[in-house]
C-alpha cells in the first residue's frame, strides 16, 4: 500500500516560510494536451455538470489547478525537468496527512418556488473528487467528451509518454486559492471592480510580480453588505456567494496568463524528508535548513543530498546535518 509521494521543485521560499504550494492551471501545464479532450464542446461538458444558479455561472476546465506528486524521488528525468536541473529539491509527504479536501467548489445558490434563495451542495465536488488526491492514468487515446466514463478523465489520463512520472494529483478550484502570484498590471483593474483600494495586496516582488489574497478584504466587505440584506443564507454562504460574483471574472483572466501561480497551504505535519539536488549549493542547502528548523510546525523533517554514483546512473542520497 502506497505510503508516501513525493514532490520535485525549485526551492521557493514560500514553501517553508508560509508552507505555500502551487496548483498548476490549465494554460501553465507543460502537456499541451492536458484539459483538452478531443471534442469541440470541452467548455460545454464541464458546464453541464452544475445546474443553473442565481448568478447563472457556471464552471469550466479554466477554473481549475492540479497539484502534482509522484511516487518516486529518484528519476533523473524528474530531478532534470522538475527540480532546476538537479540544483533543486524533492519533497516527501506522508501520504495519511496530506489532503486538500478544505479546498472545494462553493454551494450552488438557486431559487426555490418562493423566489428565496438557498444553498445546495455542488455537484461537481464529487464528480471531481476535488481536493483528494488520485491516479493519473496513461494511455495512447486522448479521452473524449464521449468516449470516457466521467469529466473526471479529462484530468486524470494523460499520454503513456508520461507514464515514467507515476503521477498522482489534486483537482483544485482556482477561487479557493490561499494567495496568488501575479503581474502588477493586473492590480488596476481588479481595484477597478472590487473597490478594495489593494488592500488585498500582501507582498510586492519588486520584479513586477505581486502577492494577493483576496479572503480577509472580500470577507470584511461581505459581512458589512449582509447585516443590512434580508437574506436567508448564513454568513459563511453569503460571503461565499460574494466571491465567487466578484472573483470569477478576475480569476478567468488571471488564470490564462501562465505567470499567474495560485498557491495553497500544506499540511505542515505531512512533510517528511527534503532532499536535496546532487548540483545544488550547499549554501542554498543551509538556507532552506535554516528555514525549516525556526518553524516549529516542521522539527520532523529530515535532510538527505543527492550524489552521482560511481558505478551506475542513477543517484545515491546520505543524510545530511
Amino acid at each position: 500500500m502506497l505510503k508516501t509521494l513525493y514532490k520535485y521543485s525549485l526551492p521557493h521560499p514560500q514553501i517553508f516560510n508560509n508552507l505555500l504550494i502551487r496548483a498548476t492551471q490549465r494554460y501553465s501545464l507543460n502537456d499541451p494536451f492536458e484539459l483538452r479532450p478531443s471534442s469541440e464542446n470541452i467548455l460545454d461538458k464541464l458546464s453541464n455538470v452544475s445546474v443553473k444558479t442565481v448568478n447563472e455561472y457556471k464552471a469550466s476546465y479554466d477554473d481549475y489547478g492540479v497539484i502534482s506528486f509522484t511516487e518516486t524521488y529518484n528519476n533523473l528525468l524528474m530531478w532534470a525537468h522538475y527540480a532546476n536541473d538537479h540544483k533543486g529539491i524533492v519533497i516527501e509527504f506522508d501520504l495519511s496527512k496530506l489532503h486538500f479536501n478544505s479546498y472545494q467548489s462553493y454551494p450552488l445558490f438557486e431559487v426555490d418556488k418562493n423566489d428565496e434563495i438557498f444553498a445546495a451542495k455542488n455537484p461537481i465536488i464529487k464528480t471531481l473528487n476535488e481536493g483528494s488526491l488520485q491516479k493519473v492514468r496513461y494511455s495512447n487515446r486522448r479521452p473524449s467528451e464521449y468516449g470516457c466514463d466521467s469529466i473526471l478523465e479529462h484530468f486524470l489520463v494523460k499520454s503513456d509518454d508520461w507514464s515514467y512520472e507515476k503521477e498522482h494529483r489534486a483537482i483544485i478550484p482556482l477561487l479557493t486559492a490561499e494567495s496568488i502570484i501575479i503581474k502588477k498590471g493586473y492590480l488596476g483593474v481588479i481595484d477597478d471592480l472590487l473597490g478594495l483600494d489593494y488592500s488585498y495586496v500582501t507582498h510586492d516582488f519588486g520584479n513586477g510580480f505581486v502577492m494577493v489574497s483576496f479572503d480577509e478584504p472580500l470577507r470584511s466587505a461581505a459581512n458589512e453588505d449582509y447585516y443590512i440584506t434580508d437574506n436567508l443564507l448564513t454568513e459563511e454562504e453569503f460571503y461565499q456567494s460574494y466571491k465567487l460574483a466578484f472573483l470569477a471574472e478576475i480569476l478567468s483572466t488571471i488564470s490564462i496568463d501562465s505567470s499567474s501561480i495560485f498557491l495553497y497551504r500544506l499540511p505542515p505535519n505531512s512533510i517528511k524528508r527534503i532532499f536535496f539536488g546532487c548540483r545544488m549549493a550547499e549554501v542554498d542547502k543551509k538556507v532552506i535548513m535554516h528555514n525549516i528548523e525556526r518553524n516549529s510546525e516542521l522539527h520532523q523533517i529530515e535532510f538527505l543530498s543527492a550524489k552521482t554514483s560511481k558505478s551506475r546512473f542513477e543517484l545515491d542520497f546520505v543524510e545530511f546535518y
